[in-house]
């Protein structure tokens, strides 16, 4: 009896501890609905999508300048010595002031590329907001989950470091008793240190895996403490799509290969804006000018439209052009190396899938089914006074949680890549149904 209640105070003393320093953190209990609810405009990975978005109207808008009409004031203040054929060779003043209107008319199609290369920008910076978006809120899941199995695993490893604990000091007092040999309380003085450092790496691990929730969360000044673990067993009735079925709706919906083909987009207009830069430039103009000094070949007003036509400039023509056909090269390799990705991350998270619903949940239920038994086992014998302790059934039924958490989690985990992928919610893990949620 007097083992048990050692056991029962390193116990509480341990998990006190835990629940102290977890307390100290933040009392809020925080659900997954409630993180992946969090705001995300002041997350690095969005503000840089959105700089790139902003980017890309600032682009769209110096594009469609081009429509607008550009006007010119000018003016000079100039001394001059003037000829003597001059109709005034006294005046020494040449200033002048004027005012000039441009408007561009037709360069044959160039613009039009420019105006469709910088619409199809602006679509893949919007997409690649999005799939930022998705891909925060997923990485929030994993580090909610991580935090969840951090803790679970922090308990079976205070409950196993306490019962150990039990051993070497029972052990200690047989050694003094001359009871056991020296090298038996060598064996559990090691068996202690292994429990109580895999206890501290524990502990370590639940602040570290909390800390790198509150940065995906954009709360690094206030670590989460209690987390309320979700109720996820409806998947295990949810049957997963066909392996064919996953992959077309994830190359279809998935928003960062969209992104990526509406950028491939882009550059192939650009391609085209580059070929034709050597064409000609048809536009208006107006001129409006008032002379100091008055010369025949001064026009107060004038006013035309004017062809331009480029007829050498070196190889700026040539090299434009290779590096926008080099953009979409690297575009289309990056298009490709998406969709195999893609391919392979569907088949890898059908597979995992599969294996959580039946072979993991299995084993998690033998498991439990196992501890449940050998601490009712166990209990038995204590009270017929046959055994000393409940410890070792109290950590296997612990552990046993622990695996059926792990499974459970593992098996959400896949689900919300296989969302994120297709661009749906992830709220969609919480559906009840035995379906795979609609596209």
């Amino acid at each position: 009896m007097r083992r048990l209640w050692i056991f029962l105070a390193c116990l509480s003393c341990a998990l006190g501890g835990s629940a102290g320093a977890r307390a100290a953190d933040a009392p809020e209990a925080l659900t997954l609905q409630a993180a992946l609810a969090a705001p995300l405009q002041d997350q690095y990975t969005i503000l840089r999508a959105e700089a790139e978005l902003a980017r890309a109207r600032a682009i769209q808008a110096q594009v469609l300048s081009w429509y607008d009409p550009v006007v010119t004031v000018t003016g000079q203040l100039r001394a001059i010595r003037p000829s003597r054929v001059a109709p005034d060779p006294d005046n020494h003043a040449d200033n002048a002031i004027g005012i000039s209107a441009r408007q561009q008319l037709f360069d044959f199609g160039r613009q039009t590329n420019r105006d469709a290369a910088a619409a199809e920008q602006l679509r893949g910076a919007e997409l690649n907001l999005a799939a930022q978006t998705q891909r925060q809120k997923l990485a929030i899941l994993k580090a909610f989950f991580a935090v969840l199995l951090a803790d679970q695993t922090d308990t079976v490893a205070n409950e196993h470091m306490a019962v150990v604990y039990v051993r070497f000091d029972k052990t200690k007092d047989r050694r003094e008793l001359g009871m056991v040999s020296a090298d038996d309380l060598a064996k559990a003085q090691i068996e202690y240190e292994n429990a109580l450092y895999a206890r501290s790496e524990a502990d370590s691990n639940r602040r570290t895996s909390r800390r790198i929730l509150a940065e995906l969360l954009g709360t690094p000044n206030a670590l989460p403490g209690k987390l309320v673990s979700p109720t996820l067993d409806a998947l295990f009735a949810r049957s997963p799509p066909e392996l064919a079925e996953a992959i077309q709706r994830s190359l279809r919906d998935d928003p960062t290969l969209q992104s990526l083909k509406a950028q491939y987009a882009a550059a192939v207009h650009r391609v085209e804006v580059a070929r034709d830069h050597n064409m000609p430039n048809i536009y208006a103009e107006v001129n409006a000018e008032e002379y100091q000094r008055a010369l025949g070949s001064r026009d107060p007003l004038r006013a035309g439209i004017y062809l331009s036509v480029p007829l050498y400039d070196g190889r700026l023509r040539d090299a434009e052009l290779g590096r926008a056909q080099a953009d979409r090269m690297q575009l289309a390799a990056a298009i490709a190396e998406r969709e195999s990705y893609l391919r392979e991350s569907c088949t890898a998270v059908l597979e995992r899938i599969a294996l959580y619903r039946k072979a993991g949940l299995s084993r998690a239920k033998a498991q439990a089914d196992y501890a449940d038994l050998n601490f009712t086992r166990k209990q038995t014998l204590y009270q017929m006074e046959k055994a000393t302790d409940l410890g070792d059934a109290m950590v296997e039924e612990s552990a046993a949680t622990l695996l059926r958490l792990r499974n459970t989690l593992a098996l959400a985990t896949a689900w919300a890549e296989l969302l994120e992928m297709q661009n749906q919610p992830l709220d969609r893990l919480f559906l009840s149904d035995s379906s795979e949620p609609a596209p």
